[in-house]
């Protein structure tokens, strides 16, 4: 499923509240991305109809299996990016921020479990030379546990 980077934004951001606040509801969301609640009302449908969100007006958000699973997926690119663009080819935090969601957006699968690959053998973090891909959930889960040794 291809989604545009303002509507990976939007499920990352919900992703992220859902774990931090609990219940997430249009105003937190607006406030989060410092936009109207009109606009993250058409994301939330725009979501909902990929099947990525439950939602009913003036009731609370909730991912679906779908949507969580794409949510991750979301916060795994962008931190495989950043990681590139800071520790490898010394990008500042803030441009690194920046181009990290764009970067992540314009990269295949192919590209970005590369990319993963290469990141992680030069700053000699762990070896993910067991065929990393980043669709596959077990995967993401095996990185983020290994890197937080």
């Amino acid at each position: 499923m291809e989604l545009t980077n303002s509507k990976q934004e939007y499920l990352k951001t919900i992703y992220i509240l859902k774990n931090t606040e609990g219940e997430i509801k249009v105003t937190e969301i607006a406030n989060k991305l410092d936009k109207t609640k009109a606009s993250v009302n058409n994301a939330i449908n725009s979501l909902k109809a990929d099947g990525l969100l439950n939602y009913e007006p003036y009731g609370k958000i909730e991912l679906t299996e779908k949507g969580e699973k794409e949510a991750i997926k979301i916060i795994e690119a962008y931190d495989i990016v950043k990681l590139f663009l800071t520790d490898i080819i010394g990008a500042t935090e803030e441009n690194a921020k920046e181009e990290a969601k764009a970067i992540k957006t314009a990269l295949s699968t192919d590209s970005l479990n590369k990319l993963a690959r290469y990141t992680h053998k030069e700053l000699g973090l762990y070896s993910l030379e067991c065929g990393y891909d980043i669709e596959n959930e077990k995967c993401i889960k095996c990185a983020r546990r290994k890197l937080k040794r």
